[in-house]
């Protein structure tokens, strides 16, 4: 009996074989996926990390340049950040060397980490970050920043706190002030930005050795 009239005789053989080969071009294709979905997510992390590079290395040495009304407000704040976090990661304990800076210097740290971890939304930061760290974002927030920012900022931060025994986590609450927050930054973000930048501006003596 020939190969095809076997099959022909015996249904659920050829019904076998037509679900076997699906089965592997399934495979096939998802194991082509998975190679270009690692592959990007490795081009990711690299261009991450010369990003970040590139960064520290231009804001190693800061001075009057580093302060131009030109310079774009983001980069001008994460670079500080940058500067800052340079200086502590060298200490053995940063946390203590992070509260031993001065008021500034904590408030352009805390700020570089609140742009940065809040992407996607204010709950990325808090979930990301801890004390002393979180505490004094909130008051930079306040201070340099305000407004409605500070104030979805600091709703989400009392749902982290600890302390705060009258209010717990809502994820549904999260969600929707995530939502407003990625909204806010999409919407003001150079007004948000350049309030963090001209408060580090205002005070760049402090950081030009």
């Amino acid at each position: 009996m020939g190969f095809f009239s076997y099959i022909a005789s015996h249904w659920y053989v050829g019904l076998a074989l037509v679900l076997l080969i699906i089965l592997t071009v399934f495979v096939w294709i998802m194991a082509l996926v998975s190679g270009r979905k690692r592959r990007e997510e490795r081009e990711r992390i690299i261009a991450e990390l010369e990003k970040e590079k590139a960064l520290r290395k231009e804001f190693k040495v800061v001075d009057n340049s580093t302060f131009a009304e030109d310079k774009d407000d983001y980069r001008l704040v994460i670079g500080m950040c940058a500067h800052i976090q340079q200086r502590i990661e060298k200490e053995e304990n940063m946390n203590d060397a992070f509260m031993q800076l001065a008021e500034v210097e904590r408030y352009v740290y805390a700020l570089g980490y609140v742009f940065e971890d809040s992407r996607n939304g204010f709950s990325g930061f808090f979930r990301l970050n801890g004390e002393p760290l979180v505490s004094v974002s909130v008051e930079a927030v306040d201070r340099v920043i305000g407004g409605e920012f500070s104030e979805l900022f600091q709703s989400v931060y009392r749902m982290f706190d600890d302390d705060d025994e009258a209010v717990s986590v809502d994820e549904e609450f999260l969600q929707k002030a995530d939502e407003k927050s990625i909204e806010l930054i999409a919407n003001d973000g150079s007004g948000i930005f350049a309030a963090a930048a001209e408060y580090i501006r205002s005070n760049k003596n402090h950081f030009i050795s």
